[in-house]
């Protein structure tokens, strides 16, 4: 049995489960003992830098250019996280209140500008891909979410955040505690499940489109989000290219992960796979 069958959805929630994830055991060597040595995820972060090399993926980006299988590179980084997180699901983990909890679904978050110009505003887009969904709705739901993030209109999330700040400044400290606490002890507020983008497997910055490097980002301390990657800019990079120097079109990532939730050795070799499906770009679709 693979692992992401051992990791599947429990039909039943049992007690310390909570609403999107169910709790993980975590023995009695010295792992257990890491939410209480490192209690926040910034204590815990651990940074990797990745390289793909992309001409595979531009390639094929024109050789579908106008079909039913067209993709934009963010569009085909998506699946290939989606799918490590399905075929990797310790990547999918998080701590909260020093327990571990394994999610059910994959919950990817990003942010959208509404338009490319130094004065646009941005919105949050949080997107939840379930164990069922192939990989045409998964491109469907990223595009679709997109669309509504574009057209302007205030989305519930940003409707919420906007109430938040109605609040004085010592009414808002006191809600953001309360809040806080009930995530600790109890479980994530109902009117905070699928609108808070940091209650998702993996929060992406794609730098690349604004013409940006990759960066290194920190992991937030709020909500339950394990991982971050920011995608970097293709471009032309000086490496070996059969035994010689030569130039090929490379992508950077650059990923901040909760080192509490997997060890070293299986977070780099779940971060090799950007490489491995990256370079075979027709794989995303099941071929």
């Amino acid at each position: 049995m693979t692992e992401a069958a051992n990791n599947s959805r429990s039909t039943a929630r049992k007690r310390g489960d909570r609403y999107d994830a169910s709790r993980v055991e975590l023995g009695t060597d010295l792992k257990a003992i890491f939410p209480y040595m490192m209690k926040g995820r910034n204590e815990s972060v651990a940074y990797y830098p990745v390289v793909v090399d992309a001409e595979p993926l531009l390639a094929y980006i024109e050789q579908v250019k106008g079909t039913d299988q067209a993709l934009t590179i963010f569009e085909a980084f998506m699946l290939a996280l989606v799918r490590i997180l399905r075929e990797r699901p310790t990547l999918n983990r998080y701590f909260i209140g020093r327990r571990l909890y394994q999610r059910h679904d994959v919950v990817l978050s990003f942010v959208a500008r509404r338009e490319y110009s130094l004065d646009s505003s941005e919105t949050n887009v949080l997107v939840r891909i379930t164990p069922d969904d192939d990989p045409a709705t998964i491109v469907a739901k990223l595009r679709g979410e997109i669309r509504v993030a574009k057209s302007g209109d205030q989305k519930d999330d940003d409707e919420l955040i906007a109430t938040f700040l109605k609040l004085p400044r010592g009414v808002l400290r006191l809600a953001i505690r309360a809040l806080e606490w009930w995530d600790f002890y109890v479980d994530t507020p109902g009117f905070l499940r699928g609108l808070d983008p940091m209650r998702a497997s993996a929060f992406v910055a794609n730098l690349g489109s604004v013409g940006m490097g990759a960066a290194y980002h920190h992991l937030f301390e709020w909500g339950t989000c394990s991982l971050f990657i920011t995608i970097g800019q293709v471009k032309p990079t000086v490496c070996v290219v059969d035994g010689k120097p030569g130039v090929k079109q490379m992508m950077e990532l650059r990923v901040a992960l909760d080192e509490r939730i997997a060890d070293g050795y299986y977070d780099a070799r779940a971060l090799e796979l950007f490489d491995t499906y990256l370079g075979d770009p027709a794989s995303l679709w099941g071929q």
